[in-house]
């Protein structure tokens, strides 16, 4: 009853304020809002249906004439490329020498045949001497023969065709004009090629058509004659009117004069008088929509020749309100036809049933507003009331009385809404006590949070402290493992260099005996093989304690790849193996990132498939990868691959697989090894297998593309910088289809004094030669048009092109392609990139051609000798007696001995030196020993 009360005094005073409120009916707020909804949808969807259909008859008027005109476009271009099919049969028929021009007899009967395949209007052929030979075909199938040889003094046969092939004589009209002289085989001649005659009447009836004419030469350029095809313009016409658009539209072509080609139009485009066909332009023809078409397009564009691409356009008639829809399209094809293809669409056409549309709508929108206001009265009534008396029961809630009872019946949501209230009071104080109940749960698990929070925080606490723990151990453990690499690095490698290098001393004395020569082989062989063994696990240990670490550098990756064949190249034939390393054309040369590295994984990888391989090849191949500044590396090999129990240990330390503990080499770290190098490079590794066939290992590294300039190399001591006096003139031809590359030949070949042309593709350079009879030809073998060994096979089948030399300059490393190149006929094969020492001395063997040079002096030298990487050629350089020192202080791993030897070496080949210095920071000693003693016997 308290709280009864305290609802009733809070309550009253709002709604006696309400009371006094300017109220609006309910019925009114329903109704309203509805009748206006109804009107502004029903206007709305009336007005943007007639819009909207006004906007898809522009629609399907835009798309009915891009289709048609396409199907038009196709129709011409299939239409019309039949004479040049039938022409270019007939010539290659003809040079062939299947069909002997002279031989009239069998012309005629292969025109009779295609003219009855292809139902054209004239087959005709004529040369220079006035022989003419023409096949007609008339629209009743009628085929009549029409033949001048020069024997029949200036009369020309006619003849009837029958079904079989076989001549009819009719009789014979005297030849009046020079068939030579008409524009069909006149026009031809002069162009020199196949083209299409202009619009012209036939001689013998009032017919318009026109001619595909196709000149015809001897291989020494020499005419022969001319063959034609006439193609009937009405077919065009008959064509058009079976387009349908609309009832009023039309179709026309126009030439780019005006004059009409043909027309869907029943209104004539030509006249006809005293037996000739007079042709109509089309701003003067009696039909008004190509009249006033072609006057609009006239006004719009100026000239019709301006129509370069596709418009669609629309325009009126003169004092008229309609409008028309045009689309002009230009169709043209290579033999020199150039015309505009115009469809014209009235939008009357398409708008009849929009008015007509427009008004039933209307009538319907007015029948639903009635309709709409009558549903929304009953509506409202309906409505309105059970709320009424909903209204007064919550009234009498607010006023405390909660056993209040509320009978709504015939509206599923009121009827809810009523018994929600009658069910008010109840759940009020239900809630009530439910909400003392959930506080006092709620203060129990804040309880039991804080203690769990307590207890977090203490495992926080011992987990961090754990952490630091480990984090402690591992630092030292890091430290000690790297003072490990150290002192393994000293220890094992310098004593094990000496024992190798005296190994190999000895096993090149002559004084030994058998036995002894033995031991000491078994000695170095074993010293190898600890090399490697200490080589892997100090790779290992630097890899595991984050010490290794990548050392971008600038080289030459082509020279790197050539320096790993001539490694392996000795042991792979020594098992019988084939070693190939196969490159893209598009691979760089010049690349930065860690040699060594790179140098090192494709070592193990190519080393281990020799391993396993016992028949067969091992191939390298390199090329650009997918992803930017990647390259691709795929080792294939044909040995006995990797059992598939083997697979999940392949790349852990130490773990062989079943194949390698058989034989007995190797220690497991050449391929976990790799594989963290491939990591560090930001490339990963994969490989392929089945066992007895083979296994294929892929991986990618980044790089970054270097210059030439920053790849130190040793320069020539001479240059040549002229042809020699009293030498002929020497005509060069250079053939790439890349500019630059054609530039490098011209830039170093025309500063010498040779005359220099160029040719983009084998086709340029057949003619250039044709014409300018090169003495030699740099000849590049793969180009588009024609491609470089069908250059030099059509050179080389005419007498003159025996004298002239042709040298492949291709970018290919496979040496069966060089094969391939020499039986085409070039005379020699050079690979890409090339050196220019190489491309003066091949033109000095086969033109004999002499030079003169210059000496780069010794400062000169100084600047362009600059060692990267040390080599045996690079050594020999110095006096033997010196090498020798060099070569015993190696072995000895004598440091203070190479460090004299390096101070006798001259300022001007200090880079030697420090290359030499180089090698000994890495306690390379045996490589160094090595190239001292190749130098020496190099030089011998």
């Amino acid at each position: 009853m308290k709280e009864s009360k305290l609802i009733e005094s809070s309550e009253k005073p709002k709604i006696q304020k309400a009371k006094g409120l300017n109220a609006i009916s309910l019925r009114l707020v329903l109704i309203l809002p509805f009748v206006l909804q109804i009107v502004g949808a029903v206007g709305l969807v009336g007005y943007l249906s007639f819009k909207n259909g006004q906007q898809e008859v522009n629609n399907l008027a835009g798309q009915l004439r891009r289709t048609h005109t396409k199907q038009i476009s196709y129709y011409l271009s299939n239409y019309l490329s039949v004479p040049q099919e039938i022409n270019q049969i007939n010539q290659e028929i003809i040079t062939s020498g299947l069909l002997k021009l002279d031989d009239f007899e069998r012309m005629g009967h292969l025109f009779w045949q295609q003219v009855q395949t292809y139902e054209v209007g004239y087959i005709d052929f004529a040369n220079e001497e006035k022989e003419f030979l023409g096949v007609e075909r008339f629209d009743n199938g009628q085929i009549l023969l029409h033949e001048e040889q020069k024997n029949t003094n200036r009369k020309s046969f006619k003849y009837k065709i029958d079904n079989h092939g076989n001549r009819k004589y009719l009789g014979t009209t005297d030849v009046i004009e020079d068939i030579r002289k008409e524009g069909w085989y006149a026009d031809a001649v002069k162009a020199g090629h196949p083209i299409w005659t202009q619009i012209y009447q036939w001689d013998d009836k009032p017919v318009l058509s026109i001619s595909s004419s196709y000149p015809i030469y001897d291989k020494n350029k020499n005419l022969l004659g001319v063959i034609g095809v006439d193609l009937v313009l009405s077919q065009i016409n008959d064509f058009l009117r079976t387009i349908s658009i609309s009832p009023s539209s039309c179709i026309f072509i126009l030439e780019r004069n005006g004059l009409v080609v043909a027309s869907s139009s029943e209104v004539p485009f030509s006249e006809v008088v005293d037996g000739k066909v007079n042709r109509l332009s089309a701003s003067g023809s009696s039909d008004i929509l190509i009249k006033y078409s072609t006057e609009f397009l006239q006004k719009k564009f100026g000239d019709l020749s301006k129509i370069e691409q596709s418009h669609q356009l629309d325009f009126f008639l003169p004092n008229s309100n309609e409008r028309y829809f045009l689309q002009v399209t230009p169709w043209k094809d290579k033999y020199g036809l150039n015309w505009l293809v115009i469809v014209v669409v009235p939008e009357s056409d398409f708008m009849g049933q929009i008015n007509a549309n427009r008004q039933i709508t209307i009538i319907l929108c007015v029948l639903a507003l009635i309709i709409a206001i009558i549903l929304g009265l009953i509506t409202s009534s309906w409505i309105t009331q059970p709320i009424r008396r909903l209204s007064q029961a919550s009234v009498a809630i607010a006023q405390g009385n909660l056993n209040q009872k509320v009978e709504v019946k015939g509206i599923i949501e009121l009827a809810i809404l009523s018994h929600s209230f009658n069910e008010m009071a109840q759940q009020l104080q239900a809630s009530f006590a439910n909400l003392a109940s959930t506080n006092q749960q709620l203060d129990q698990t804040n309880a039991e949070l804080e203690k769990i929070n307590q207890e977090l925080e203490i495992r926080v606490e011992e987990r961090t402290a754990e952490l630091k723990e480990a984090k402690t151990l591992a630092e030292s453990a890091n430290r000690a493992k790297s003072k490990f690499i150290a002192n393994m690095s000293h220890e094992l490698r310098t004593p094990l260099n000496a024992i190798l290098g005296f190994s190999q001393l000895l096993d090149r004395e002559t004084s030994l005996t058998q036995q002894q020569q033995g031991n000491i082989r078994i000695i170095n062989r074993s010293g190898q093989h600890l090399l490697s063994l200490i080589n892997d696990v100090l790779d290992l240990a630097k890899i595991e304690s984050g010490k290794m670490t990548l050392y971008g550098t600038d080289f030459d990756l082509y020279d790197l790849l050539d320096l790993i064949h001539e490694m392996l190249a000795l042991k792979a034939t020594s098992k019988g193996l084939q070693l190939i390393i196969e490159r893209d054309n598009n691979l760089p040369k010049y690349i930065n990132t860690d040699e060594k590295k790179l140098r090192q994984v494709l070592l193990n990888l190519l080393g281990n498939a020799i391993k396993f391989t016992h028949q067969g090849t091992v191939t390298l191949r390199v090329g650009l990868g997918d992803k930017a500044n990647h390259i691709n590396f795929e080792v294939e090999d044909t040995g006995a691959g990797i059992a598939p129990e083997d697979i999940d240990s392949l790349f852990k330390p130490f773990v062989q697989t079943e194949i390698g503990k058989q034989s007995q080499h190797g220690t497991g770290l050449g391929l976990p090894i790799s594989k963290k190098f491939i990591e560090l490079m930001g490339g990963k590794i994969t490989f392929s297998s089945q066992v007895n066939q083979g296994t294929i290992f892929r991986f990618s590294i980044e790089f970054k593309l270097s210059e030439y300039r920053k790849i130190k190399e040793q320069k020539s001591l001479q240059r040549v910088i002229a042809l020699a006096p009293n030498q002929p003139e020497y005509r060069i031809l250079v053939v790439d289809d890349y500019w630059e590359n054609r530039q490098v030949l011209l830039k170093l070949l025309q500063p010498i004094g040779f005359t220099v042309r160029e040719a983009c593709n084998g086709q340029e350079a057949v003619d250039i030669w044709q014409e300018w009879q090169p003495n030699l030809i740099w000849m590049d073998m793969r180009m588009p048009v024609m491609n470089g060994y069908e250059a030099t096979q059509q050179i080389r089948s005419h007498l003159q092109g025996q004298a002239t030399a042709i040298l492949a300059l291709t970018a290919s490393t496979l040496e069966e392609d060089k094969a391939v190149v020499l039986s085409a006929g070039c005379d020699d094969f050079i690979r890409k990139p090339f050196q220019e020492e190489v491309i003066f001395k091949k033109m000095t063997q086969y033109l004999g051609v002499r030079y003169l040079y210059e000496d780069i002096h010794p400062e000169d030298i100084s600047k362009a000798v600059n060692i990267d990487k040390l080599t045996a050629e690079a050594l020999r350089i110095m006096p033997d007696e010196w090498l020798e020192e060099l070569a015993e202080a190696a072995a000895l791993i004598n440091n203070q001995l190479i460090t004299q030897l390096l101070s006798q070496i001259s300022e001007e080949h200090q880079s030697l030196a420090q290359a030499i210095h180089i090698e000994v920071d890495n306690f390379d000693f045996e490589r160094l020993m090595n190239l001292a003693q190749n130098a020496i016997n190099n030089g011998q």
